[in-house]
């Protein structure tokens, strides 16, 4: 186990105190979890590669959602990934005709993170990292920034 942190130590007495979900140092109190983050560390790797998975955490009020939640996501973002979370909700739903679902995932955008900004607000940084690559990209092959932005986005297209 490694050693923790005075910086989060002391997130998880403020959260503790506050009676919230610690963002920081989730992995020194959890306990009683191993299979569950075994296998999402294996879907975690699977995306890595390229690959796909989806998983849908449920329980009863208090049951340690948010809790289990916070921790894959901070297990996601050590391992470099960009990560997304919304909680479903009536007015957040994944399908609907009231508007609910574009609730979802104005959600889902507004928490996307990254390692550099594990608390949300990560979509801008995302994409200018998109196109800066992709006009790097571009200069090296003597093409318009566009079409390798096109190049990287056709199998869009294609669904």
């Amino acid at each position: 186990m490694s050693k923790l942190k005075p910086r989060e130590r002391d997130a998880i007495v403020q959260a503790l105190r506050a009676g919230v979900v610690p963002k920081l140092g989730l992995r020194h109190i959890q306990v009683g979890r191993v299979r569950e983050i075994e296998e999402l560390v294996k879907d975690m790797d699977r995306i890595s590669d390229g690959g796909s998975a989806i998983r849908f955490i449920i329980g009863e009020y208090g049951s340690g959602k948010t809790f289990f939640m916070n921790l894959i996501r901070l297990v996601a973002l050590e391992k470099g990934l960009v990560v997304m979370f919304a909680d479903l909700a009536p007015d957040r739903r994944i399908h609907a005709t009231g508007g609910q679902a574009r609730g979802l995932y104005a959600e889902m955008a507004r928490n996307l993170s990254t390692r550099t900004k594990p608390d949300g607000g990560a979509l801008a940084n995302v994409v200018e990292r998109f196109v800066s690559q992709a006009h790097r990209d571009a200069e090296e092959r003597d093409l318009p920034t566009g079409i390798v932005i096109r190049e990287r986005l056709g199998h869009f297209e294609e669904l």
